[in-house]
């Protein structure tokens, strides 16, 4: 029999990404070497196989295929899946990423390249351990890996496109229930060091009637710029909660930017202004270098990015983006037309 601990990573570690007791916590996991070309292979092997990474039939076999990942590796990614308390971040580092993916494009439309094909089926891969990819019907085209990259013209746009303008902090979309449980960000450049930025809600440092207010439907979310909506018409969407679950672990619900208390409602425009300024406070930095891939725990942490001056180079920032449910099933209701995997942004 072989022992329980045989197995499991020694390149494992949890540590707070700030100096205060109750600062959000990154949890990372170092490929050794062997480790990464298996990935690599494996990736590989996927692209040659299955081809197109946004298929149904794709991902269907893909949660299979992630069966031959390390097997160090796919413990950890069960034990962040499984984990009670918020972890903010998962990071696994050391991973291989294409050294010849070909410059950086301008635009998404052209991001997804023969290149970085197999670096896509990477971040589908390790998703695929934690539950289901998703995508959105408004967004990307109905890309399943998405790319988040400078555009020329949308510098100061709303959106991760954006670049001389701060990325605010939001839950990714958070205006939908069917909304992922995590975000997953595999960097395949950085030449600016810009860091992705995480928060928390502190949980029971709210004022209680703040956070009894925010318990209530008394806010509205729309959809952000990122979903292609036509016309840009906002959809007719009910007052929501931000604030759900128990009150030692609460799920979160926010975006800076799209969020907004029921007009004329004081009492929850001055707990909205609460929610803002204790969030921004706990704002943090993380600078995710190539060949890391971040799992943010999108129920309990929002994220964003610090603003930089793009070049638009040929090595220019550039990172492949994945959403993953826990379970597709939950998803049904929201989903566009047939598809397992494609989900409405109305």
């Amino acid at each position: 029999m072989i022992p329980t601990n045989a197995w499991r990573s020694q390149m494992a570690e949890t540590a707070p990404l700030g100096s205060s007791p109750d600062a959000p916590s990154l949890s990372r996991h170092v490929l050794a070497p062997d480790d990464a070309q298996k990935v690599q292979r494996l990736s590989q092997r996927a692209c040659r196989e299955l081809g197109d990474p946004h298929a149904d039939d794709t991902l269907d076999a893909l949660a299979a295929l992630a069966g031959e990942l390390p097997l160090n590796l796919r413990d950890f990614l069960h034990r962040e899946r499984l984990a009670e308390s918020p972890r903010g971040i998962t990071v696994l580092s050391n991973l291989t990423v294409a050294e010849d993916v070909g410059p950086t494009p301008e635009s998404w439309r052209s991001a997804d390249t023969p290149k970085s094909r197999p670096d896509a089926f990477t971040a589908l891969l390790l998703g695929s351990v934690l539950g289901d990819p998703i995508a959105w019907s408004a967004q990307q085209s109905g890309r399943v890996v998405t790319d988040v990259l400078p555009s020329p013209g949308m510098e100061r746009s709303d959106v991760s496109a954006s670049s001389a303008k701060e990325l605010s902090w939001h839950t990714e979309d958070a205006f939908s229930p069917y909304r992922a449980d995590w975000v997953g960000l595999l960097c395949l450049r950085n030449p600016h060091g810009v860091a992705t930025t995480v928060s928390q809600l502190a949980a029971g440092e709210l004022p209680e009637a703040v956070e009894r207010v925010l318990r209530e439907d008394r806010f509205i979310l729309a959809p952000d710029p990122a979903h292609e909506l036509d016309g840009r018409t906002e959809p007719d969407v009910p007052p929501i909660a931000l604030l759900t679950g128990p009150p030692d672990a609460p799920t979160l619900r926010a975006d800076r930017d799209f969020m907004r208390a029921v007009p004329g409602d004081d009492e929850a425009e001055a707990a909205l202004k609460h929610l803002i300024g204790h969030l921004d406070g706990r704002l943090t930095d993380v600078v995710l270098r190539p060949g890391d891939m971040a799992f943010i725990d999108n129920t309990t942490f929002v994220h964003g990015r610090r603003s930089f001056q793009a070049t638009y180079s040929p090595t220019e920032r550039w990172l492949k983006r994945v959403n993953v449910v826990r379970d597709i099933r939950r998803t049904r209701p929201g989903r566009a037309g047939g598809s397992r995997r494609v989900l409405h942004s109305r």
